[in-house]
């Protein structure tokens, strides 16, 4: 599956016992949790430097997670 958006990190969980600052794709429709494959998933540099980018990412989305294979930064439309 592909599906691009602008990452953005955000508070998500709120109020639980999961609560977390996390990194998501938000597509303008929808937001996902984003996580890379392999890689742990509360935190990540390489997430972390795609904030406020636009990326293209193929993988995939399990419940409101977006678990990505391949990603590339694309310019801003």
């Amino acid at each position: 599956m592909e599906i691009s958006g602008r990452v953005i990190k955000k508070t998500v969980g709120k109020g639980s016992k999961s609560e977390r600052n996390a990194v998501l794709l938000d597509t303008g429709e929808a937001k996902f949790v984003l996580r890379r494959q392999g890689a742990n998933p509360f935190s990540d540099p390489v997430l972390d430097a795609y904030v406020g980018k636009t990326i293209r990412g193929v993988g995939n989305l399990t419940g409101y997670t977006f678990i990505v294979s391949e990603m590339i930064e694309v310019e801003d439309e």
